[in-house]
């Protein structure tokens, strides 16, 4: 590829922060002792991963490649339907590959209010009385989340304010009204149902798909133990941050209401994200999605430029820059000069709109951003898996081949352990020390209907539902909804 000042500038960016990690790296391991050198394992890591993300651009650039090697536009997730995709082959066909999923059809057995779940008669039932944490005007994104932007709430105060915000069609961002609302930009992110809303833990299922969670099946409790499934509640037009959900945990949702624009990249793919690593952690922050977008409309519509002052557009450049185009609506209201992100072309992308009744599988270390499109109501989960990746890149752990969602999950959290103390390595601890034994995982080869596809939180904890054969359940039933009590819950941690 041309050596743009650009390009050149990245490739300075990159170096420089993985030189200034080596030397703090240095400096931890020259002065360790005791539990210091511990943590400079950890930076030690931070270190290679800022190396080796330089390496892979420097690798991209020295190869030259040519313009048909870049990924063709935003590319689609595939939606399967549950009653044709056994628990069996989403482990083959999409965890193991780490191929992301839409799974459709489950909608009317996700709550105990079936197909009436939209209407959110369950969440004010079980959990309208109970005080949340909710993050005000898009505090949530920050990388450290101050007391100054969290309310504590009842829920059911929160569902009245963004349900107040539910229009038809959504506002849109550049209406005057957008921003002064109360509510606008309110966000319940992430909260843990076991541990924080334990009554609300009769009100939904969990997808059969996720059961066999090793987090879910070990002898000791631990840090994630009570963290999913975990609760989110927002606003119109709220927003993550782009990001890659800690030890690469595989990660799924279910959409009960409304609809969410989620953005994935590769795990693979990520040096080309303008990563930055030098605020110490093993995931790197990155640029938000609204300034890599305008960076790529720039980027497109400079290439238009150029091919129309030739022989004219082609349909392929013309759809990609259209693409891009569209993929940026948001960036409209902005008038600053986009950064430039020279390697963000080459980038693996996957773009879609989440609905009420979908399901979503994110594989493991994939970095990824949501939107909320309008008023939504989802729940969610990371999960474990022992599986075998079919895709490795020197970017991932130098040597390691064959890695698993485990391997690596253990990996990063017994850095995460020797780092920040005891609880993580606890939670290492009770991971490493099951066998989970290929030969012993009950794998469902048969497609069952809709309503065996989904499981009681109290079968999910526990992993009892991970032992569950063709014939062993048949679906939870409106008395399993008449059990309101406030038990559960044990364990220790936030969600993660």
């Amino acid at each position: 590829m041309d050596r743009t000042p650009a390009v050149d500038a990245e490739l300075a960016r990159l170096l420089s922060i993985a030189d200034a990690r080596d030397v703090a790296a240095s400096d931890a391991e020259t002065s360790a002792s005791g539990a210091d050198g511990d943590g400079a394992l950890y930076l030690r890591e931070v270190a290679n991963r800022a190396r080796a993300a330089h390496d892979a651009v420097r690798a991209l650039v020295e190869s030259a490649p040519s313009s048909s090697s870049k990924p063709r536009g935003p590319l689609a997730i595939p939606r399967v339907r549950c009653e044709t995709l056994s628990l069996a082959r989403f482990r083959r066909d999409f965890v193991i590959p780490q191929r992301p999923v839409i799974i459709v059809g489950l909608g009317p057995h996700l709550t105990s209010d079936g197909a009436n779940a939209s209407d959110l008669r369950w969440l004010r039932k079980h959990g309208a009385s109970k005080k949340v944490a909710v993050s005000v005007d898009n505090a949530h994104v920050a990388s450290t989340l101050s007391c100054g932007g969290v309310e504590i709430v009842n829920l059911g105060d929160h569902l009245d304010v963004v349900s107040a915000l539910d229009e038809d069609p959504p506002v849109n961002e550049r209406d005057a009204r957008f921003g002064k609302r109360r509510g606008d930009g309110s966000y319940l992110y992430d909260c843990a149902i076991p541990l924080k809303l334990p009554s609300l833990s009769h009100g939904v299922r969990v997808p059969r798909y996720f059961a066999h969670d090793f987090l879910q099946r070990t002898r000791m409790t631990h840090a994630f133990s009570a963290s999913w499934p975990s609760l989110f509640v927002a606003a119109p037009h709220t927003r993550s941050s782009l990001h890659v959900d800690q030890w690469k945990g595989n990660f799924w949702m279910a959409m009960v209401k409304g609809t969410k624009r989620w953005t994935l990249f590769h795990r693979e793919d990520i040096p080309f994200l303008s990563p930055d690593y030098g605020r110490g952690t093993l995931d790197p922050g990155f640029p938000s999605l609204v300034e890599l977008d305008a960076s790529r409309v720039s980027a497109a519509n400079a290439a238009t430029t150029t091919t129309r002052r030739g022989d004219g557009i082609g349909d392929s450049q013309k759809l990609d820059a259209d693409a891009a185009a569209s993929s940026a609506r948001e960036t409209e209201t902005t008038h600053e000069t986009p950064a430039s992100h020279p390697f963000l072309e080459y980038a693996r992308r996957w773009d879609c709109d989440l609905g009420p009744g979908e399901v979503l599988f994110v594989p493991g270390g994939w970095p990824h951003h949501v939107h909320n499109l309008c008023v939504t109501v989802s729940f969610a989960g990371n999960f474990v898996d022992e599986v075998r990746s079919i895709h490795w890149s020197p970017y991932d752990r130098v040597g390691v081949v064959n890695a698993s969602n485990l391997d690596d999950a253990l990996f990063d959290m017994k850095l995460l352990g020797n780092k920040y103390g005891p609880q993580m390595m606890a939670t290492h601890d009770a991971l490493d020390e099951v066998w989970f034994d290929p030969e012993d995982e009950t794998l469902v080869e048969e497609t069952l209907e809709a309503k065996q596809l989904v499981v009681r939180v109290e079968d999910y904890r526990g992993g009892v539902a991970s032992r569950w054969g063709k014939d062993d359940w048949d679906g939870a039933t409106s008395d399993d909804d008449d059990d309101d009590d406030d038990g559960g819950g044990g364990g220790g941690g936030d969600g993660g």
